[in-house]
């Protein structure tokens, strides 16, 4: 099913790329920041990255498996939330830093399958031989 983009926010970072994002999808919104590597185009949506978790939920509903997910479906007022506290946390130089050390760390185990093609389309990543 494609979603129809309600509001997104792109966030320049030294590394990496972010879109936070909420997309329609008839009743429910879908919530996700995306980051994208900007010089591998490698990119994953990072929700449930830890540093990410806590600073969108703090440490009172981690157990809440509507949140383990890469992505979430929440109201439209949690997606205005989640909008605004991750448009504050990546405009903070500090967190950036951290959060970029973070990623890195998790891209280089592997974690992150999918790239950003030239069209801008997400695809599966393939290793070329």
């Amino acid at each position: 099913m494609i979603g129809t983009i309600h509001k997104e926010i792109i966030v320049d970072g030294k590394r990496y790329n972010f879109k936070i994002v909420s997309e329609i999808f008839g009743d429910e919104v879908e919530f996700y920041i995306r980051a994208i590597c900007k010089f591998t185009k490698r990119t994953s949506c990072i929700n449930n990255l830890n540093a990410v978790l806590s600073e969108l939920i703090g440490d009172n509903e981690t157990d809440n498996p509507k949140y383990y997910d890469s992505s979430w479906t929440v109201t439209k007022k949690e997606a205005k939330k989640f909008m605004r506290i991750a448009n504050n946390f990546l405009n903070c130089d500090r967190f950036m830093m951290y959060l970029e050390k973070k990623l890195d760390d998790d891209r280089d185990e592997g974690e992150w399958e999918n790239i950003i093609t030239e069209r801008g389309e997400i695809k599966e990543y393939e290793e070329k031989e």
